[in-house]
């Protein structure tokens, strides 16, 4: 109703009514609704750029294609390029560097569908005469054809010399022993997990597809493998059947929670202990059937506002105290939480209920922070020592 409508009142004034429906999207695309929109629109999209591309061919005049091909050619490349310079300098100017430059530039150089509007507006209005029109549309359409080339330019010619090592074209590692805990992934997040595990004496098996990780962890002596942790067959050769523990830590939403699904479908006794970027993909994982999940800036942020309420003035052992009672509060109300994110639906993320549910937290939150403390007696505090070598005056600070 709304872009029929908003068409309608566009034509009233003797404008496009396409370009008021394009308008009309621009606005919704940008509104409160557009989750909601996407999801509905999502099952018709193929078919509605099919019926648009089926329209353009349909349109096409193939006695002026075949009358005017050079031109139409040379205007056609002639339109590449020189959007293709305005675009490279654009990157440039806003320091859109190496293969994404590249990507930026070849991905929008083309004539845009826009152009078909635009034209036929302008003929509509006297603009232009009808056989330019149609030579113009060849030129819009050719480039638009011409794309899938500079995408298979960029791929082939462009992107091998920004890539030292391409890491699809090489193959896993052959894993040459077993371990009871396997970790997948061992970035900034994975390195730390193998090197207390390393320091306790606990043997490792650990997985990555990025060399440049792989190589970190074996300068500092973990042994380490270069393969993709969601292939069923490597989790196999690492001991996956025998392994006590699973730690995923890999840099992939969606990878993680398929290895957690995998993992709990074939290996229900292997212990998964998954890490999430954010509250939703943690709820993801443990659907998928993680036993421990962990926010990998959880801990870190609940470490920092202890340190800013101290900065405030709040006594540090108080802010210590607000801190564990602020994850116990998220433990007490998690399974609540998690169950009412169950039932939102996809391409909402935020139900009633659950925005209910996460009010009581904040509410509760807020109870447990105003309870009463006393601060401790000046004999309970431990008393810090300097070490010997340093001066009478630095001991008395």
């Amino acid at each position: 109703m709304l872009v029929i409508g908003i068409a309608a009142l566009m034509s009233l004034v003797n404008l496009s009514p396409a370009l008021g429906a394009f308008l009309a999207g621009i606005v919704l695309a940008n509104s409160e609704f557009k989750h909601e929109i996407e999801a509905n629109i999502e099952p018709f999209k193929g078919l509605l750029l099919g019926l648009f591309f089926i329209t353009v061919g349909a349109g096409i005049n193939f006695d002026v294609l075949a009358a005017e091909w050079a031109t139409v050619l040379g205007l056609g490349i002639a339109v590449i390029v020189v959007k293709a310079v305005i675009l490279l300098v654009l990157a440039l100017l806003f320091k859109v560097r190496g293969s994404n430059g590249w990507l930026f530039t070849l991905s929008l150089a083309q004539a845009g569908e826009f152009g078909f509007v635009l034209l036929t507006y302008s003929v509509q209005s006297n603009v232009i005469p009808v056989a330019l029109s149609q030579v113009l549309s060849l030129v819009v359409a050719l480039s638009m054809f011409l794309t899938p080339l500079l995408f298979i330019a960029y791929d082939r010619l462009v992107l091998p010399r920004y890539q030292i090592v391409k890491n699809d074209d090489r193959e896993a590692d052959t894993i040459a022993e077993q371990a009871p805990v396997i970790v997948a992934g061992v970035g900034r997040f994975g390195q730390i997990i193998c090197r207390l595990l390393r320091a306790n004496n606990i043997p490792i098996v650990a997985l990555d597809h990025e060399i440049e990780q792989i190589e970190n962890l074996r300068n500092i002596r973990i042994k380490s493998y270069f393969g993709d942790a969601s292939r069923s067959d490597l989790l196999e050769t690492a001991g996956i059947e025998h392994a006590r523990l699973l730690v995923v830590a890999i840099d992939d939403r969606e990878r993680a929670v398929g290895i957690v699904k995998h993992v709990k479908q074939f290996y229900p006794n292997v212990w998964v202990l998954a890490r999430a970027f954010d509250r939703g993909h943690g709820y993801q994982l443990r659907e998928a059937g993680a036993d421990d999940v962990i926010s990998e800036t959880y801990h870190s942020a609940l470490e920092l506002g202890g340190h800013a309420l101290t900065a405030m003035g709040v006594h540090p052992m108080r802010a210590k105290q607000m801190t564990w009672a602020f994850v116990q509060n998220e433990d007490a109300h998690a399974d609540e939480l998690f169950e009412a994110w169950k039932e939102i639906d996809e391409g909402i993320s935020f139900s009633p209920r659950y925005g209910e549910l996460f009010m009581k937290l904040e509410e509760a939150l807020n109870t447990a922070m105003h309870q009463d403390w006393h601060e401790p007696h000046r004999e309970d505090v431990p008393i810090w020592t300097a070490p010997a070598h340093e001066s009478n005056d630095q001991q008395e600070k």
